[in-house]
């Protein structure tokens, strides 16, 4: 069976290095972001994840089996984090849906998964060290959570 991925935000620090190695180890490899840039082995695929039609329209044709999420965009409060960044991950699942291919995803998260959002650092207690998979949510907003949350709702569908 032929592997291919989607990597969104293919131009990004993650998202090249995960490309370049899947590219390596004879995936397909398309690279989503707003402005592509030229890697090896790699299809561009040009389009704004808050352009639900745009991102239809470039993603057509296209039938990742796996789809690797490096991208967030930061905003001026954790209320539009959690919106610009929850509706990022909808449009996307939303415009791979009609192909019906996606067997795996997964949603790369940085500290702010374990520490909360900027504006919560050094406020309150933090959780032990060293940080876990398992361990649970913070009861704060973070928009991790809600890309989490769209990832999970777009999987039960």
């Amino acid at each position: 069976m032929t592997r291919s991925a989607l990597v969104v935000g293919a131009t990004g620090i993650q998202g090249s290095a995960i490309a370049r190695q899947l590219v390596e180890q004879g995936w397909t490899v398309h690279g989503l972001s707003r402005t592509p840039g030229a890697q090896p082995g790699v299809s561009p695929v040009a389009a704004d994840l808050l352009d639900p039609a745009a991102l239809a329209t470039a993603l057509q044709g296209i039938a990742p089996t796996h789809v690797f999420l490096t991208s967030w965009l930061r905003m001026a409060t954790e209320a539009e984090n959690i919106r610009v960044n929850a509706a990022m991950v909808r449009n996307l699942f939303d415009a791979l849906r009609p192909a019906g291919s996606v067997r795996h995803a997964a949603l790369v998260t940085g500290l702010k998964h374990y520490l909360g959002p900027f504006e919560a650092y050094g406020k309150g207690s933090l959780p032990q060290t060293p940080f876990r998979e398992e361990q649970g949510r913070l009861e704060v907003d973070n928009f991790y959570y809600a890309q989490e949350d769209e990832l999970f709702a777009a999987a039960g569908q």
